[in-house]
């Protein structure tokens, strides 16, 4: 608040706004045991306020004092809302798993202007950029390009391991190179036992707004067994063939592996050679 005692109208109604999204976050956990929730109905506050226009044309509401007459209001109501509602109005609950906005690097005055856009976390950032460009969102929330660029590339999705998942005793994978992916010609190489039911996948920003990443083999997509930021299990056929396994990513990165079925008389093996799997953008 300035020192007049004024407060810009968009500041204002962004921290109502904001505080509600919080409200329908908590809301959206309780509708998962209870049906029907309540909020306060027949309820109103009243804001009595003075409409300024500042210097930069910004339009500015000021509280209005003892004695003071000719003020505005400004009146908020709320009443009930139902689990349904809820959902329709809510984001997933599989979005709220990925890394935070101060995760990925951003100071607290840029993390505030992006929540103003409805950014809260690294996948509906991603979200946001494959739909507007890093330009127009920087325009909008007036955070720095180079400043989004570099949280973008922090919360970007990546696999770091594909492994077969034993249930008696899984073997670990090989976690690919660091640094930018190089040009190969030749997929990395994920080999299986016949007998294998599912895959693991290992990394970050595997869930975005959108849902979680799709794995096909040979252009089928798989079933997905587990979900989460950090890891994904997907299940395979009952007779797995071999051939190409994609990985498309949520922000629409597709990473290539090639699923070898060992045959049975070799015995389990687990590898998966020493490439960074190469991407293309859908």
């Amino acid at each position: 608040m300035s020192g007049s005692g004024s407060f810009l109208v968009e500041d204002f109604i962004n921290s109502i706004t904001v505080q509600l999204d919080r409200v329908q976050d908590a809301l959206r956990f309780k509708a998962l045991n209870r049906p029907l929730t309540y909020a306060l109905k027949d309820f109103s506050l009243d804001l009595q306020v003075f409409v300024e226009l500042d210097g930069q044309g910004s339009v500015r509401f000021r509280n209005s004092a003892a004695n003071e007459t000719g003020s505005s209001t400004v009146r908020l109501g709320f009443t009930t809302i139902t689990k349904p509602m809820i959902e329709e109005n809510t984001v997933s609950l599989a979005v709220t798993r990925s890394p935070s906005l101060d995760q990925i690097g951003l100071e607290p005055d840029e993390r505030k202007k992006l929540e103003h856009l409805g950014v809260h976390n690294a996948a509906q950032l991603q979200n946001l950029y494959s739909t507007t460009g890093a330009r127009t969102v920087s325009r909008l929330s007036d955070v720095p390009l180079e400043r989004l660029r570099s949280a973008l590339q922090l919360g970007k999705p990546q696999v770091s391991t594909v492994t077969p998942v034993v249930p008696s005793a899984p073997l670990p994978g090989i976690p690919a190179p660091a640094g930018p992916a190089a040009p190969v010609k030749v997929p990395p190489v994920i080999k299986v036992n016949p007998g294998t039911a599912r895959l693991n996948l290992a990394g970050s920003g595997l869930i975005g707004a959108s849902g979680p990443a799709i794995v096909r083999l040979n252009k089928k997509a798989l079933d997905i067994d587990h979900a989460d930021d950090d890891r994904l299990v997907v299940n395979l056929p009952t007779a797995p063939q071999s051939g190409a396994l994609e990985v498309t990513l949520p922000d629409g990165d597709v990473l290539e592996y090639h699923l070898e079925v060992e045959k049975p008389d070799r015995g389990i093996s687990v590898a998966a050679d020493l490439w960074e799997p190469s991407r293309e953008r859908m």
